[in-house]
């Protein structure tokens, strides 16, 4: 019983110790999620690339990628619900007109990337060519977008010509003839049909207006509580983003670590898509001011078109859409 004060004593340090040795751990890292609002795609090398290279696990992240193709994504990002999403400049507007707080913090295309797309058979060559056509597009965000601020600059009304809600099939829909031509990613649709032997004809967006292409997002909430998070997720994502385009093959080697099922003919269309998606994440503007930076006085451009085109109701300050200040000097 003598010893008992000395064995009470051994038990509290232990205790204590136990304890200090708890709460010395290194903290596990955080776990965030980043809706890609889209299947799995080349188009995400960036994000590929800061997960395979260790670039979010260096800023102590762990991201999950979320392929849910949900059209309330930022409105689940505004509320905190997901923490990060890619999305088009033009989403985020309309967002931002329906008083859904998100902002922008990196661009992933400089060039809004939109495109219509028909076969070279068709004789469409330009907008005006597409009066009494039958375009095929998803009736709703960037593609809608593009399609009518073609149809407006060429002077055509959306009743010129007949809109079909056709989904994500543009390129059955065009291979079968279903639609006269279709509104997709000159990135992408395009080059997949060259590549098929079939000749195209294309309609660029940037040919016709100024307009603000996909880029990360988050919402205003995160950026006010959460900074040095949000940091942390740019620092990550710009890495990607130069890693890239300075080493466009491994980054397609890494990218097939995410599209496992791709055939070999598969594989040589998406190389191609990777090369013409990259030649849009740059432009004079951002070859000048910087990697990831997108150009204010575009932001009011768009900001216009789509009040003008009834889009969106008011104009929101674009200082308030638009934080690019987490990006490397």
């Amino acid at each position: 019983m003598k010893n008992k004060p000395v064995i009470l004593l051994v038990a509290v340090v232990l205790l204590f110790g136990g304890g200090l040795l708890y709460w010395a751990r290194p903290a596990g890292p955080q776990q965030v999620t980043l809706a890609m609002t889209y299947i799995p795609n080349v188009q995400f090398a960036p994000w590929y690339i800061a997960q395979d290279k260790g670039y979010f696990q260096e800023e102590g992240l762990e991201v999950v990628f979320d392929y849910r193709m949900d059209i309330d994504a930022l409105q689940l990002v505004a509320t905190g619900k997901m923490d990060y999403a890619i999305a088009g400049g033009d989403q985020v507007l309309v967002a931002r007109g329906q008083g859904i707080p998100v902002v922008y913090l990196m661009s992933l295309y400089a060039e809004f990337p939109p495109a219509v797309i028909a076969k070279a058979e068709t004789g469409i060559k330009t907008a005006l060519d597409l009066k009494g056509k039958k375009i095929g597009l998803p009736l709703y965000g960037t593609n809608l977008l593009a399609v009518k601020a073609i149809l407006r600059r060429a002077g055509l009304a959306e009743q010129d010509v007949h809109l079909v809600d056709i989904g994500y099939t543009q390129l059955p829909s065009l291979l079968e003839d279903k639609v006269d031509a279709v509104v997709g990613f000159a990135n992408n649709e395009p080059v997949k049909l060259k590549a098929m032997g079939v000749a195209v004809n294309q309609i660029n967006s940037w040919d016709y207006f100024s307009l603000v292409g996909h880029g990360l997002i988050t919402g205003a909430g995160k950026v006010e509580k959460a900074p040095a998070e949000v940091g942390k997720m740019v620092r990550a994502s710009y890495k990607g983003l130069q890693y890239a385009l300075a080493h466009p093959e491994e980054a397609f080697a890494i990218c097939l670590k995410y599209l496992p099922e791709l055939g070999e003919e598969q594989k040589e269309q998406e190389w191609e898509v990777l090369k013409a998606s990259m030649a849009l994440w740059e432009n004079d503007y951002t070859r000048r001011y910087g990697l990831g930076r997108s150009d204010p006085v575009s932001w009011e451009e768009a900001q216009q078109l789509m009040i003008d085109l009834g889009m969106i109701p008011q104009a929101t300050p674009v200082s308030e859409i638009l934080n690019l200040s987490f990006l490397p000097e």
